[in-house]
């Protein structure tokens, strides 16, 4: 069973001693156009953080980047808006020492940004329509890697995310599908999601049609492949020891699978529209899901439940941003807001 908490963090706990979170701000009109992602800028070196002050970096339809800063008594105030995208946002991170962004636009184009001391473009990759969709940097800054889920051509491609010599090759590599993985009429399935797992030795790609791939960055090859959906997995995410990896798909479920095995473990089911983005919690056990139909979703992984429903978007919720050091969760949609929650851990 699983409760529905609607309006401003209005609700009660379906049973006591679960993780539950609290609306804390909306913001409305955050963008001209939909909002496809977020994330917060935070240094994950530190100890903690105060809920005042916060960064988030969002990304939309409307061809800008925004930068925000958030506190929980005065909500949002846009710092810089970026114009620089010639097409929409499709997906941005922001590496752990919260200096360095890169975003990832429909013009086929990832930018790398300097966030410190001030906003400034380190390089702009042009790739081919369409070859970049997902981007994600490793979990240790000082690798200075960016994993990019290769859009039409499959799999996975790797590039240096440091500013370069001249002459220095910034692509790393592109590992490509594997043969059994080619779709029916020879056409190769679009890479949609990628994430690293917490030590950075592995990224998972998902595609348009349902398969999933993981790869050894080291050795820069496949490992295995993870079979359950046949629906684009639009968003991936490992549990925070990696032994576990969380699927969200068109299907409405999310799978979850142990890293060594192909076959899921177990799924999350509940959504009544396509589960379009997964965030991990920051505390073992626990995930948040967005869906299309503008719901988020707090689950227990451990009996595979749904604890909380919040339903403070009108459209679908494109992505959701944990800050860990503060224990606020964003979530941004379709219908040109964001929203900010406080986590309550168990």
């Amino acid at each position: 069973r699983c409760l529905i908490d609607r309006g401003r963090g209005r609700g009660r706990r379906e049973e006591e001693g679960r993780m539950r979170v609290t609306t804390l701000q909306r913001k409305e009109s955050a963008h001209e156009d939909h909002i496809w992602v977020a994330k917060w800028i935070q240094n994950r070196r530190d100890e903690g953080a105060h809920a005042k002050d916060l960064k988030l970096l969002t990304g939309s339809c409307d061809e800008t980047c925004n930068f925000w800063s958030y506190d929980d008594s005065t909500g949002f105030t846009k710092d810089v808006q970026s114009t620089g995208q010639d097409l929409g946002v499709i997906s941005l991170d922001v590496n752990s020492a919260g200096e360095v962004a890169a975003t990832s636009t429909l013009d086929c184009c990832i930018r790398l940004l300097s966030l410190k001391p001030s906003i400034s473009v380190i390089d702009t990759i042009k790739l081919s329509a369409p070859e970049t969709w997902s981007i994600a940097f490793h979990p240790d800054p000082s690798v200075e890697q960016l994993a990019v889920a290769a859009g039409c051509l499959g799999g996975l491609r790797l590039y240096k995310s440091c500013v370069l010599d001249e002459g220095v090759k910034r692509e790393i590599c592109h590992l490509k599908p594997q043969p059994n993985q080619i779709a029916k009429h020879n056409q190769t399935p679009f890479a949609l999601g990628v994430a690293y797992d917490p030590s950075g030795t592995k990224v998972a790609v998902s595609h348009s049609d349902g398969h999933i791939a993981l790869y050894d960055v080291q050795t820069q090859k496949h490992i295995l492949t993870y079979a359950g959906h046949s629906k684009p997995v639009k968003g991936l995410s490992f549990s925070p020891d990696g032994s576990f990896l969380i699927s969200a798909c068109d299907d409405k479920t999310c799978n979850l699978y142990d890293i060594s095995s192909k076959l899921p473990i177990g799924s999350l089911n509940g959504h009544e529209s396509p589960v379009l983005c997964i965030e991990k919690s920051g505390q073992e056990g626990y995930c948040f899901t967005g869906s299309g139909d503008g719901v988020v979703k707090v689950w227990d992984l451990r009996n595979r439940s749904c604890v909380q429903t919040i339903a403070e978007h009108k459209e679908a919720v494109w992505s959701l941003a944990l800050h860990e050091g503060a224990n606020r969760l964003a979530s941004v949609s379709e219908d040109k807001s964001i929203c900010v929650y406080q986590v309550n851990p168990q």
